[in-house]
């Protein structure tokens, strides 16, 4: 992922020879320092020096930072309408292609919507053989991290190779940890 020089709320992100051009939520920018969108900071100087203009900062209610998890300032965000549970399309990008063992926290916004599916998506949906969604979700406080399943319906199950993955409540939207699914032709799908 590298930063967008004309735009910090912006980044990009290349996957199979493609680059995405994804958001970040406001008013949250790109840090290519650690790899994620992150409150306004002045970063260390990289060969990609963009002009920025200083800045005042703009006072938002929010929750403070101090009192959620560092996963509700350090994620990726995910805005591929593809993953909606609406779309019959399979030739989308798999999550494996995505995601690696190494958990990854993400947020779900814009045309991918908010969540990941909470009930069983059929087969063959959000560009993928396996469509991925949470069985028995439940909803964590803010603040709080609860662990989900994660099931894949392919193959005629709608819960083949359950991953345990955690979902946190960020005070008006929640990530997800994903990692890789066992499935090689399987994605996360959203609504």
């Amino acid at each position: 992922m590298f930063e967008n020089p004309t735009d910090r709320s912006t980044f990009w992100h290349c996957a199979n020879g493609i680059n995405y051009l994804k958001n970040c939520p406001s008013p949250l920018v790109w840090s290519q320092a650690i790899q994620a969108c992150t409150w306004n900071v002045e970063e260390p100087s990289t060969t990609i020096a963009p002009t920025i203009a200083s800045t005042d900062i703009v006072s938002t209610t929010i929750t403070t930072p101090s009192s959620l998890p560092p996963q509700c300032l350090n994620y990726t965000s995910i805005t591929d309408g593809t993953r909606r549970t609406t779309n019959t399309y399979i030739l989308a990008e798999t999550d494996n292609t995505y995601f690696s063992k190494t958990r990854t926290w993400v947020r779900f916004e814009g045309d991918a919507g908010t969540r990941i599916a909470e009930s069983t998506v059929p087969s063959n949906r959000c560009g993928s053989e396996g469509a991925g969604w949470l069985k028995h979700p439940q909803e964590p406080e803010i603040g709080e991290t609860v662990t989900q399943t994660a099931c894949f319906n392919m193959l005629g199950m709608s819960c083949i190779w359950p991953v345990k993955i955690p979902m946190t409540n960020c005070d008006g939207f929640f990530v997800y940890g994903l990692v890789a699914p066992a499935p090689s032709n399987a994605r996360y799908c959203t609504i």
